[in-house]
């Protein structure tokens, strides 16, 4: 286990948003939703709003980067996953509300900040807001044509954060800003090396690597790099990331860019400025100019040893106007040479929390109601499911470990944990409002991909069952079950056979409902078979190739075991099956 200067792991997060607002008067913090605000002018009302954010672990992003001419507001998730989306919601409602200028929501392009950023966004707009998103990935470590999820969200998307919150600060329009930001995003590279893996708190290496090893193209999520390569000089690797960048800009002598030297958590300020010599005097040989650049920790990836660099190509007509975007002032802390440490002089207006709105917690009883006896048995069932998820936390975080934070095993153990907290005041006698309750406790509990994903599914699975008005069979298990699972498919990236949960979901769904179930003895055999084909959907992800989600960024040699959000689908299916032969003799 790594060392590390917290009090709980737990407590971690919500104690560094803390001290960050302690530290600088400047900002505000809405704890319950860990969300960052500016305490800014009254008159920034008829300006476009700007809001990001992400995991935690990679401070100062993004809350650091929250401040008059960058982003008006920051939203923070537990460490290495995305928010979740009432989060999202509530800091988009505190910057949105009577704003007739508009907010843009910048997603950083991973599964998780896509599905949650993008759900709070539609609830916005479903309210009436004026809200436009745009989704930001630039790294340029894996450009694969098999992959369909695109650029990663790097440290360069602080410099869009810069252009876009001076332009807001100059009163231009969404639109314009808009159409900035994309323009921006075409000319943007990163691309880094790493020394060493870093660890979540209480838990060990992410990965491990060699003392005379680094990994090239690596992301900032604890998952490995594309290649493993010999230890090697600074100059030379500075080489290997400029080689990456120019081919990607198809930079040419005379070019002109601005750069970022990120420092990803662990690296010394003697290599880090070490780096950003050898990175301009390497353009400069090259021929290319560099106009501006900024060394600093600005998204890191907990104790990481390893650097970034980020690159803008700023040649041609947008030169002028976007390095004034740059040299514009800003108040955010974290910008390089712009530290918002002390109290802001004029009169600040402290941003209430906005009006509760539908407690999405709190829903009517609805849909078909199921007897006495069956209430008891679904309680018992989720008491058991419960149970087999907690104690095979492990298990799944050690599968999850390979490509990504491993941290599987711990969301699913939360939702777990907030299942049994609730089991007694659940309203197991009507489903269709169960699986909404449910939905809640996941989203709520868990965040990043994973609680997204089981939201998402249990929300259309008690959709289906709304409108049900017969009594709840097999037949309408069954149906709910199929309406949820394909629900959720049309909101993720993931299909069978791209190595994902779906992989053993999608079989057992199946299976279970071409049995086509009405007694409870076939109700038994048709959940036996289903959870064999679970397993064995399960198993098959062992020889896939990711294609969805943070595996795709790591080479295929490091992953091979099975995936851990189907392993997670068995556990739970097991459960079942196993609590329901025991459960009918006793109550029917």
């Amino acid at each position: 286990m790594s060392k590390k200067l917290i009090n709980l792991p737990e407590n971690c997060v919500d104690e560094m948003l803390d001290g960050l607002v302690r530290a600088h008067p400047g900002l505000s913090l809405h704890a319950d939703n860990r969300v960052i605000l500016t305490k800014q002018c009254a008159d920034s009302k008829n300006r476009v709003a700007l809001l990001s954010g992400g995991g935690s672990g990679h401070e100062p992003f993004a809350g650091g980067f929250v401040g008059a001419g960058m982003l008006s507001a920051a939203v923070a998730g537990s460490v290495f996953a995305s928010p979740p989306a009432r989060n999202v919601l509530h800091a988009i409602q505190c910057i949105a509300q009577g704003n007739e200028a508009g907010t843009l929501v910048f997603i950083p392009n991973y599964t998780g900040d896509c599905l949650n950023f993008g759900l709070a966004v539609e609830w916005a707009k479903s309210e009436g807001l004026k809200v436009e998103s745009i989704v930001l990935g630039e790294d340029c470590a894996l450009l694969r044509q098999d992959s369909s999820v695109g650029r990663r969200g790097m440290c360069g998307m602080v410099f869009i954060f810069k252009i876009a919150g001076a332009m807001a600060e100059e009163g231009k329009s969404l639109t314009d800003i808009v159409h900035t930001v994309r323009m921006v995003l075409e000319v943007l590279a990163t691309f880094g090396v790493s020394l060493s893996a870093c660890s979540l708190p209480g838990c060990g290496p992410l990965f491990k690597i060699g003392s005379d090893e680094m990994e090239v193209g690596l992301g900032v999520h604890g998952e490995a790099g594309i290649k493993r390569v010999k230890m090697c000089t600074a100059a030379e690797a500075v080489k290997v990331i400029l080689e990456a960048i120019i081919g990607v800009l198809k930079l040419r002598p005379g070019d002109e860019v601005v750069v970022f030297i990120n420092n990803l958590g662990g690296t010394s300020q003697l290599e880090q400025w070490v780096v950003t010599g050898e990175v301009h005097k390497q353009f400069v040989g090259l021929g290319i100019a560099v106009l501006r650049i900024y060394a600093a920790c600005i998204m890191t990836s907990l104790e990481m040893a390893g650097i970034q660099v980020s690159a803008l190509n700023i040649s041609g007509v947008h030169k002028a106007e976007w390095l004034n975007y740059l040299d514009a002032e800003t108040k955010a802390c974290a910008w390089p040479g712009s530290p918002m440490s002390i109290p802001p002089e004029k009169s600040l207006l402290n941003i209430p929390p906005p009006p509760p709105k539908n407690n999405p917690e709190k829903y009517e009883l609805q849909g078909p109601v199921i007897s006495e006896g069956g209430c008891d048995i679904l309680r018992r069932c989720l008491e058991a499911i419960s149970v087999a998820l907690i104690s095979n936390e492990c298990k799944l975080n050690e599968l999850d470990s390979v490509c990504g934070d491993g941290d599987t095993g711990t969301t699913l153990r939360r939702m777990a944990e907030g299942i049994l907290h609730q089991l007694i005041s659940l309203p197991v006698s009507h489903p269709s409002t169960l699986l909404k309750q449910l939905s809640v406790i996941a989203e709520t509990t868990m965040g990043g991909t994973s609680g997204a994903l089981y939201s998402l599914m249990l929300t259309m699975a008690g959709k289906a069952l709304e409108t049900e008005t017969e009594a709840v069979t097999a037949k309408t298990w069954a149906e709910a079950w199929l309406a949820g699972t394909h629900g959720t498919l049309n909101y993720s990236q993931a299909n069978l056979g791209d190595r994902s949960m779906f992989d053993a979901l999608l079989p057992a769904c199946m299976t279970f409902e071409s049995y086509k179930p009405i007694t409870v003895k076939e109700v038994l055999i048709a959940l036996e078979a289903a959870v064999m084909s679970a397993e064995e959907g399960c198993q098959k992800t062992r020889h896939m190739k990711a294609r969805v989600g943070r595996a795709t960024y790591v080479d295929a040699s490091y992953v091979t075991d099975v995936d851990a959000g189907a392993y997670g689908v068995t556990v739970w299916l097991k459960a079942l099956s196993s609590e329901l032969k025991i459960v009918p003799n006793e109550i029917r």
